[in-house]
């Protein structure tokens, strides 16, 4: 039996702040080795991806021997396809008509187009990484994604369309197209991204930059790992990901750092409750009246 579009339309509305509340918590993580994450405001999230990843191992790679490279497990990463980039824009932009019939305001001739312009992200662009906006606006019930910058890399304009319509145009991916028939998560979207943006693509979009949380204080750091072992669970137990292998790696590493913390961040307390007590003590002692 067919769900009423009444009842349809709530059951996205309630989706939809629930994937809110992803950009929200999951906007204030930092610590991953291949993409950054901005968060501004409430609807929008931008998603800074390395175009390359700055590893030794991809030197590595392209100097060692084809016996060397054909080891089972040896690297983090998909050199088995060639770089498809850029694409044509009919296969990763969204046409115009589309966007129309999507929108619901076909008849005014608006598309689906971001409520920012790029020029607003010009602080953040640089050209070892690409900017994409993740955006869940209310006026079009469901999240887009749109990139802000380096478009040329990505996308080769094949000029059937205004160029400047076509830069502010969402992407057609995979996980944002499926969002209304299935529960796509944030970090669905984000997966895509790094794969689509990336060459040579990680077999572990969400692999974890250890140095980073080496570098914190041990209080910050102990809030940092306990928040991103939180996201690393909800990861591989959203669903039957090919990366979560991987992903539970990371995350068995971590934890152990954060509970090493824990601990060590529990000894200092402890020591500090001690110094803070012993002049009071030892004050207490003096008042006594030898006999």
């Amino acid at each position: 039996m067919a769900t009423p579009p009444q009842a349809r339309n709530q059951s996205e509305k309630r989706r939809l702040q629930g994937f809110l509340a992803e950009i929200l918590r999951v906007g204030c993580l930092k610590g991953f080795k291949y993409f950054a994450l901005y968060l501004r405001g409430r609807e929008e999230l931008i998603c800074r991806v390395l175009n390359e990843p700055m590893s030794q191992e991809i030197l590595s790679y392209y100097t060692s021997t084809y016996s060397e490279k054909m080891k089972p497990g040896k690297s983090s990463f998909s050199f088995e396809a060639q770089p498809s980039l850029p694409r044509n824009d009919q296969s990763l932009i969204m046409s115009t008509n589309t966007q129309k019939s999507l929108s619901g305001y076909g008849f005014m001739d608006i598309g689906l187009p971001p409520a920012s312009p790029s020029e607003r992200d010009i602080d953040l662009k640089d050209e070892k990484s690409t900017l994409f906006l993740i955006a869940a606006y209310a006026r079009y019930n469901c999240p887009y994604v749109w990139v802000r910058s380096n478009h040329e890399r990505l996308v080769s304009f094949t000029g059937g369309d205004d160029e400047t319509k076509l830069k502010d145009s969402p992407l057609k991916l995979k996980t944002t197209a499926a969002w209304k028939q299935k529960d796509t998560k944030l970090w669905d979207i984000i997966g895509e991204i790094v794969k689509l943006c990336m060459y040579p693509a990680p077999f572990n979009p969400f692999a974890i930059d250890f140095k980073y949380f080496e570098g914190l204080p041990l209080g910050e750091r102990l809030i940092s790992t306990g928040a991103m072992v939180n996201f690393l669970q909800k990861v591989v137990s959203s669903g039957d990901h090919v990366y979560n292998a991987r992903v539970f790696d990371d995350l068995e590493e971590l934890t152990r750092q954060h509970f090493r913390d824990l601990h060590l961040f529990g000894k200092q307390q402890k020591g500090k409750d001690i110094q803070q007590a012993n002049p009071q003590f030892y004050h207490n002692a003096s008042c006594y009246t030898p006999y």
